[in-house]
C-alpha cells in the first residue's frame, strides 16, 4: 500500500490476515493530490529520497530509465527553493493508467510507456518533479489560471533540462513544444475562447477546454518574460513568487 505522504508504520494485524499502513502528509496541499494504490509492487532506490515503485519484473527497466531522478531534483532545488516534501518516488502503474503522469506529492504516478529502454522519456519525471514547486506548493486557484500549474511546470521542465543537458536539448523541446501549440491552435480554432492563455470557463466544463495550450503557450510566455529581464534575474522572480506564495493557491494577477 503506497499513499501521496512519508510512511511512518507498518505493522501486521494481530490475527495476521492483512498488513496496517500508516502515512503523514506535513505539507498543506489541495485534495486533488490525494491519492493510494495497493498491489504486488517492488520497490528500487535511486538516493537516499527518490526511488521507483512498479509491479514486479519492471523495476530494474525503471530504475535505469529514471536513474537522473535525483539529478532533476537537486537540480531544479537549485534554481528554486528547497524540496519541502521528503522523499520523491515514482510509482509505475498498469497500462491501463490513462496519463503520461500525475504529480501526487511523495509519489509520482506514471504509465509505464515511460519504460522506452533509453531514458528518452525521463523529460516526464522532469515536469513531475517541477509540480513539487508549481502545481503543489503553489496551485492555481481555478481552472481559468490552471497555466499557473502547468505552463509554469513546462517552463521549469525545460530549465531542468538545459541545466542537466545544455542549452541546445533545451531549444529542440521548445521547438518540439511550439510545433505542439501551433498544431493546437488550429484545431481548436485561433479565435476560440479555448486558446486563450487565461479562458472564460462560464457554462463551459473545463475538461472540454484542456488541451497543450496552457502548458506550451503558459511556458512561451514564462519564456518570453525571461528574455525581457535577463535568466539571472527571472530566476530570482520565480524564487521569489515560491517563497511569497507557497502552500497557497493563486491567480496570474499574484504573479
Amino acid at each position: 500500500s503506497l499513499f501521496s505522504g512519508i510512511e511512518t508504520k507498518h505493522y501486521e494485524s494481530d490475527d495476521k490476515k492483512y498488513s496496517i499502513y500508516e502515512y503523514e502528509q506535513k505539507v498543506p496541499m489541495p485534495t486533488y493530490l490525494i491519492a493510494f494504490a495497493c498491489g504486488e509492487l517492488e520497490y528500487g532506490k535511486i538516493s537516499e529520497r527518490c526511488g521507483v515503485w512498479t509491479e514486479k519484473g519492471l523495476v530494474e527497466k525503471a530504475l535505469y530509465d529514471f536513474e537522473k531522478t535525483e539529478l532533476f531534483l537537486s537540480t531544479a532545488e537549485k534554481y528554486l527553493t528547497p524540496y519541502v516534501w521528503g522523499k520523491y518516488n515514482v510509482l509505475v502503474l498498469p497500462a491501463s493508467f490513462p496519463y503520461g503522469g500525475m504529480e501526487n506529492p511523495c509519489l509520482t504516478f506514471v504509465t509505464p510507456s515511460l519504460l522506452a529502454g533509453d531514458q528518452s522519456m525521463a523529460n516526464v519525471i522532469a515536469h513531475e518533479i517541477s509540480h513539487s514547486w508549481t502545481g503543489n506548493l503553489v496551485t492555481n486557484k481555478n481552472w481559468k489560471n490552471f497555466w499557473m500549474n502547468e505552463g509554469f511546470t513546462t517552463f521549469l521542465e525545460r530549465k531542468i533540462g538545459e541545466l542537466v543537458y545544455g542549452e541546445d536539448f533545451s531549444l529542440l523541446e521548445k521547438q518540439v513544444g511550439l510545433g505542439r501549440l501551433d498544431a493546437a491552435i488550429e484545431q481548436i480554432g485561433i479565435n476560440h475562447n479555448f486558446t486563450s492563455l487565461s479562458p472564460d470557463f462560464t457554462d463551459c466544463d473545463p475538461d472540454d477546454g484542456f488541451s497543450t495550450v496552457p502548458y506550451e503557450k503558459g511556458f512561451t510566455f514564462l519564456e518570453f518574460l525571461e528574455t525581457l529581464i535577463g535568466k539571472d534575474k527571472f530566476q530570482q522572480t520565480m524564487k521569489q513568487y515560491i517563497e511569497t506564495y507557497q502552500y497557497t493557491s493563486v491567480t496570474y494577477e499574484d504573479f
